[in-house]
């Protein structure tokens, strides 16, 4: 199967068809020996409400609100290997005029690169060289964080890219400014998207989680008051 075969199937048709140009976009900078034994690409508007039977990181992602862009499923009890994608949080943050441009297809191709170095790990027990300790879990999230690094790294040769890293981490600047002006005129729920937003966008921002949780936590004991007064 070649690069361009790879079949991706859309399960929602909000933005489906743009979404589908980035991702082909982004799968010409993945190496094709890597997607090998991968059966098809997945895209879906947004990860699903946990429930009783989903795994603890699905439960506090969507308890929290967290943004997950993707998901890797790999091969087991006759089932195919696939990468699914989360509309909303690949989008997540970035203004609708900006939709069909490298921004967005920035955002993809990490998200897809790091799910392909988790399909490296299951399929050949590394990513980059024999050897390498793939173990406890954490090691390997830091591993597929390596290799959608490596992906972006070729792709920042072009200076289109080089221009959308850059205008993305001033997005995030933004959305914590706007955070800031929100949480001071007590709008808390906006507050806590902003933050967020930034860290999202620009994941070295980490102290926008701290404030993003105090956000939340704000926004809950207004939703609390309000609920006394009405119930008083």
């Amino acid at each position: 199967m070649t690069l361009r075969e790879l079949p991706i199937i859309a399960e929602t048709s909000h933005l489906q068809w743009g979404t589908k140009w980035h991702v082909r976009r982004a799968l010409a900078w993945v190496n094709p020996a890597d997607l090998a034994g991968v059966d098809f690409l997945q895209i879906e508007s947004k990860l699903p409400q946990a429930d009783t039977t989903s795994p603890e990181w699905h439960k506090s992602a969507t308890e929290a609100d967290w943004s997950v862009n993707g998901v890797y499923f790999h091969s087991e009890g006759g089932s195919p290997a696939y990468i699914k994608l989360f509309i909303r949080d690949l989008y997540r943050g970035i203004p609708k005029i900006f939709w069909l441009t490298p921004v967005i297809t920035l955002v993809v191709a990490q998200t897809l690169a790091h799910e392909v170095g988790h399909h490296l790990i299951a399929e050949r027990g590394y990513v980059f060289t024999r050897g390498e300790r793939i173990t406890p879990s954490e090691y390997e999230e830091e591993m597929a964080h390596r290799y959608a690094q490596f992906v972006i790294g070729k792709m920042k040769r072009r200076w289109y890219y080089r221009l959308a890293v850059r205008f993305t981490k001033h997005l995030a600047v933004w959305h914590s400014g706007q955070a800031y002006v929100d949480w001071k005129m007590g709008n808390y729920e906006r507050a806590a998207e902003s933050w967020y937003r930034s860290f999202h966008l620009d994941p070295d921002r980490v102290e926008e989680v701290h404030w993003y949780k105090c956000a939340r936590e704000a926004a809950q004991t207004n939703r609390s008051k309000q609920d006394d007064k009405f119930t008083g």
